[in-house]
């Protein structure tokens, strides 16, 4: 907005209110030609309404002369037109009235080759409900694919009769059901599939009573307790977790261990702990699967490790030296478990 500045004369007066308190009142005077100077302009009104789009010109016939123009018209037809033949012009109805545009109509052309379509292909798509139609092709020669969509949708049919699950669309076949499978979603496939239990069969667990007694001796194995896992139906492996006491007199040389072995003392390793020495620790055992010293390299059909189907197992959970140093290794029930799973080898 911009701004005018004009000369005037500014008078102000002191009047007490009725609480006696002093009140100012200014009053300015300007002269006639500062008071006939115009106002500037205010800030930008809101946007009027959206007019009509344009329509564009149709040509609807000819006429011999002004005489002839069509009668009736309106709104609606605005933007028609006819060619007036005495004067080669147009006769345009802008919606309420005419234009005349003499000598606007050129010569003819020349006839324009016929169009053919050719429909090159047609799809039936089900799961789409509205149709496409796509044209190619130049000039005349015009291609075209045609894309039906399904019907409108029926009246609910019956309850149709209950089927098995591996026969749905959104099931996947590749992985077939295992012992002990769960039927689990895949996001990978997005369909349902038969899966491994995230740990097997189980759990089988013992704690503390059902442990030996405390021992501390100087040898290189302190049994703590054998368990027993009764036949099952299929190949598996044991994954065992606990807790277990354990101790080794102070010595660099040597330290003890907590071992979980499969069917004797000299079988596979299937848990341990941490090795240590010194006082009594509360360690944790967790799955470890081992040849003696040497840890082993598993896959999901490796045979390391595992109970034939309609076997028993039996793990035995010892405290065994390791080094070569001398002193005694001992192991306490206080608070010892262990948990086992029974993980099914496909």
């Amino acid at each position: 907005m911009a701004d005018i500045t004009f000369p005037a004369h500014i008078t102000i007066r002191r009047v007490p209110d009725v609480d006696g308190l002093p009140v100012l009142a200014a009053q300015t005077t300007i002269s006639d030609g500062s008071a006939k100077l115009a106002l500037p302009p205010g800030p930008p009104g809101e946007p009027g309404r959206r007019g009509r789009p344009r329509t564009t010109f149709r040509k609807m016939g000819t006429i011999p002369n002004a005489a002839a123009r069509p009668t009736g018209l309106g709104p609606e037809d605005r933007g028609s037109w006819w060619h007036r033949l005495d004067d080669n012009g147009m006769d345009v109805w802008t919606g309420t009235e005419w234009r005349h545009s003499p000598d606007a109509v050129g010569p003819q052309g020349p006839v324009a080759a016929p169009t053919t379509i050719t429909v090159t292909e047609t799809k039936h798509q089900e799961n789409l409900t509205v149709a496409a139609v796509e044209f190619t092709g130049a000039g005349a020669e015009q291609k075209v694919k045609v894309t039906a969509p399904a019907g409108l949708r029926g009246p609910k049919g019956p309850p149709g009769a209950s089927g098995p699950i591996i026969e749905s669309p959104d099931y996947d076949k590749v992985r077939a059901p295992g012992v002990g499978s769960v039927f689990a979603y895949d996001r990978s496939s997005r369909k349902f599939r038969s899966s491994a239990a995230p740990l097997g069969l189980g759990p089988w667990s013992w704690y503390q009573e059902d442990f030996a007694p405390e021992r501390q001796e100087a040898t290189g194995r302190v049994e703590g307790g054998t368990f027993t896992i009764p036949p099952l139906p299929f190949r598996w492996r044991p994954v065992v977790y606990g807790h277990i006491y354990n101790r080794a007199d102070p010595n660099p040389e040597h330290s003890a261990e907590t071992t979980v072995r499969l069917h004797h003392s000299q079988g596979e390793i299937v848990a341990t702990c941490i090795a240590s020495s010194g006082d009594w620790l509360y360690l944790p055992v967790v799955p470890c699967y081992r040849d003696g010293t040497t840890s082993k390299v598993l896959s999901p059909t490796s045979d390391f490790a595992t109970v034939p189907a309609g076997q028993p197992a039996n793990l035995l959970v010892a405290v065994e030296k390791v080094g070569a140093g001398s002193g005694k290794i001992g192991f306490s029930p206080t608070r010892a478990s262990i948990v086992v799973f029974a993980e099914p080898i496909e």
